[in-house]
């Protein structure tokens, strides 16, 4: 293999919610002339997948390299390998600045809270060696990260800044020609072309753009002090945006993501690479740069090998709906041209997007949730890419499904998923808390 320098410098930029919805990433209506930048000066994935669809499970499989069915440190268990402990073993001082993610470990259901000996910090539960959550903001925590780099350096540095954008609320002041430019997702064609959805979407664009001039700051800060030869940043964000059928689902709208590397240490600049990734892949990749071994358990496969040019090394991507709502448990498995999805729970709506639901009218949130979901779903990627045509009942599509699911369950298996095992915390589903939903006789829900 090509010979790497390894970084002195690492830093690993998380936005929320922002999905695929950056200017290098097609979008239309999207300002980010700085992600831009990075993804035409680095090297930009273009089929990487989160491994939860909403902020702690993604955030889990970045910071260990497991599923958030499997791993330990989201039940509190105090000392498990994770990235930051790794580059710590390396030499690397370690950071994290801004949201402060094991502080929602305790809400999905069956999570125990620490126990009174357990230093549930990011120092002490996740292994940083410094953290920072004074704000979460991303022009407060570009800040901070540019005192810590100017400050220190000359010393081995790894950061991990997360921001608080792209969540919601979506409170911004918009104009009516920033309303009149939003363009509704393309993949996402049950949505309703109202004022409301416009304004929702420019304020989300808002945000976007926001955090997106803080990340300009940073790299003119990299290169201004004399380290962009010595520097890796890589950008991700957690799952897709908070809109119906894309946050909290497990189809390419809320599991597909963005995710670039850039810095003078890589090998080289301005590709765009097709094959597949996972967010279990991350730490793989940085501690390969950093010349080290991934965090111990971890079940990631490392990127390096189409950063340098050559294919992935990965065969499919797995996302899930786990111990976050263990009510409507979900697992699915991507590969280039299928997406087989198995829901343990059928027969209820999805969850709502929440600040969609209220700008909403009704009759629109009835007719876009108010379907129940099959046992299984089945997709062709390449003819239906927006994932509207369930094949899974189909005889012709039987062989390939069958295929699908030998793959996902024995993912499953091979990484001890509670969801196979007699009387886990998925063998008594409630039904969901769907108060607000009245079930019709042709078996369609209704607000």
């Amino acid at each position: 293999m090509e010979m790497l320098k390894k970084p002195r410098l690492i830093i690993g930029i998380l936005m929320h919610d922002t999905g695929l919805q950056l200017g290098c990433f097609g979008a239309g209506d999207a300002k980010t002339p700085n992600l831009d930048l990075m993804a035409a000066q680095g090297v930009k994935f273009e089929n990487h997948f989160s491994t939860g669809t909403v902020c702690v499970p993604s955030r889990a499989s970045i910071l260990t390299g497991r599923y958030f069915h499997n791993a330990p440190v989201c039940r509190y268990a105090a000392g498990e390998p994770t990235l930051p402990r790794s580059l710590h073993s390396a030499g690397y001082d370690t950071w994290r600045l801004g949201f402060a993610e094991e502080g929602e470990y305790a809400s999905p259901a069956g999570s125990p809270l620490p126990y009174p000996d357990t230093d549930a910090s990011g120092t002490g539960l996740l292994g940083y060696d410094h953290s920072w959550t004074a704000s979460a903001a991303a022009a407060d925590v570009a800040d901070r990260l540019i005192e810590i780099i100017s400050e220190k350096k000359d010393s081995p540095l790894y950061i991990a800044a997360a921001f608080r954008e792209a969540h919601s609320p979506y409170d911004a002041d918009v104009t009516e020609e920033e309303m009149s430019a939003a363009v509704l997702p393309p993949k996402l064609p049950q949505l309703p072309d109202t004022a409301e959805t416009r304004r929702l979407i420019a304020q989300f664009n808002r945000l976007v753009r926001d955090a997106d001039g803080a990340i300009g700051r940073i790299l003119y800060a990299v290169r201004s002090l004399g380290l962009y030869d010595e520097t890796l940043v890589y950008y991700s964000c957690d799952h897709g945006v908070d809109l119906p059928r894309a946050k909290q689902t497990c189809y390419d709208s809320g599991t597909r993501v963005p995710l670039i590397f850039w810095g003078g240490v890589l090998p080289r600049s301005g590709a765009a690479v097709q094959g597949l990734s996972s967010h279990l892949d991350l730490a793989a990749t940085i501690c390969e740069f950093a010349g080290i071994p991934a965090p111990s358990g971890s079940f990631g496969v490392s990127q390096m090998s189409q950063i340098l040019g050559a294919a992935s090394k990965r065969g499919f991507c797995v996302s899930e709906v786990s111990r976050d709502n263990t009510s409507l448990p979900v697992r699915s498995i991507r590969t280039e041209k299928y997406r087989y999805i198995r829901n343990f729970n059928p027969g209820w709506p999805s969850p709502m997007a929440h600040t969609f639901a209220r700008r909403n009218s009704e009759a629109d949130l009835s007719r876009i949730y108010g379907s129940a979901h099959p046992a299984e779903e089945l997709y062709d990627l390449e003819s239906d890419p927006a994932e509207i045509n369930n094949l899974a009942g189909l005889p012709e599509y039987r062989e390939i499904k069958l295929e699908l699911i030998s793959e996902l369950f024995a993912e499953l298996a091979r990484t001890g998923d509670g969801i196979l095992m007699a009387n886990s915390e998925y063998s008594n589903p409630k039904d969901p808390p769907l108060a607000l939903w009245r079930r019709a006789e042709d078996g369609s829900f209704h607000l």
